[in-house]
């Protein structure tokens, strides 16, 4: 009785090993690099196409895969394949090309209000004009408007409620009196000469501190203005 051991023992009693030899080519017979193909069965593969559009795959036992063949460039297509034991299966495949990405859309075009005059003015002078009554929650006063960017003259005695600008800019400059900028839960103390800039789609609040009226000079830009001057 022969009796056999080692290596020969395992090469009699283990099954036969498979392959899948894969070409991917585009409906011009063209072949196609890069394409992403994963294999999953009872042996997982996956890579990608060589320069010649191919990969294989070796050392595979017997069975039926689910192939998969992506890439940025082409429509994924998934197949099922049956591999015999000791055998190499070719598989041709053509992948049509992906639809090109859509178009971005267009800008948006903000309203643009009418130009207003070249302006200058004393805010010293304009808020002796202008200044806010003891028993004036809030006064404003506008100074400046012209296309898109409005330039007020905002007199606090109390505190301003919680403001959003979706489509503009805000910024504030501090001309007299306290207060505080409150943002994204962040607290800034404010007085003379402080300066706030708030980006668009930003809650803020701006709170007035101490017995003066707190007076600032708020310019809105992307908004259109109505009252140019």
């Amino acid at each position: 009785m022969l009796v056999l051991t080692g290596a020969a023992a395992y090469a009699q009693t283990s099954p036969a090993r498979s392959g899948m030899a894969v070409t991917i080519t585009n409906p011009r017979g063209a072949t196609l690099p890069g394409v992403g193909v994963s294999v999953l069965g009872v042996s997982d593969r996956s890579g990608e196409t060589n320069s010649s559009g191919q990969i294989n795959f070796t050392g595979m036992l017997a069975g039926t895969y689910r192939v998969r063949f992506s890439g940025a460039r082409v429509v994924s297509f998934e197949k099922e394949i049956a591999l015999e034991a000791g055998q190499t299966t070719t598989v041709d495949i053509t992948l049509n090309a992906a639809p090109p990405p859509p178009e971005p859309p267009p800008p948006v075009e903000l309203p643009l209000g009418p130009a207003g005059a070249p302006r200058t003015v004393s805010l010293v002078d304009l808020i002796e004009q202008e200044l806010i009554a003891n028993d004036q929650p809030r006064r404003d006063t506008l100074v400046s408007c012209s296309g898109n960017t409005r330039s007020t003259l905002v007199q606090l005695n109390q505190d301003q409620p919680q403001r959003l600008y979706d489509a503009a800019e805000v910024t504030y400059y501090v001309i007299a009196g306290e207060g505080t900028a409150r943002t994204s839960g962040a607290e800034t103390p404010l007085d003379a000469g402080s300066f706030v800039s708030i980006p668009r789609g930003t809650a803020h609040v701006v709170v007035r501190r101490g017995r003066r009226p707190l007076i600032l000079l708020a310019t809105v830009s992307g908004t259109a203005c109505e009252d140019a001057r």
